[in-house]
């Protein structure tokens, strides 16, 4: 039996999302924070410039650019210390790693 690909579905518009953060700290003389959050079974950590954090709701800013067979296909403002700035988030956890847009009104 020949393995499957897993193409993502590219797309045509970016839908722009907030990722959950288990820990987020502010690094004011470097106008960043440090976010720590979790997607795809993992934990990943990166410096975010001030602009894509919303600390009222712990939220990191991405945009959904593609749907793969697990899930999402997600970009980030920045990489993270164990990948590039690109991340998956299965379909189990879209509701746990997302910000529901409801949550922000």
């Amino acid at each position: 039996m020949a393995n499957s690909i897993n193409i993502p579905q590219w797309r045509t518009e970016q839908q722009p999302v907030w990722i959950s953060c288990q820990d987020m700290r502010e690094l004011p003389e470097l106008d960043e924070h440090v976010v720590e959050f979790r997607a795809n079974g993992q934990t990943y950590v990166a410096f975010v410039p001030t602009r894509f954090v919303n600390t009222s709701i712990n939220g990191l800013a991405g945009q959904i650019i593609a749907d793969v067979d697990e899930g999402l296909l997600i970009d980030i403002p920045t990489e993270t210390f164990t990948s590039g700035a690109r991340i998956i988030v299965t379909n189990d956890e879209i509701g746990k790693v997302l910000i529901e847009e409801e949550a922000l009104i």
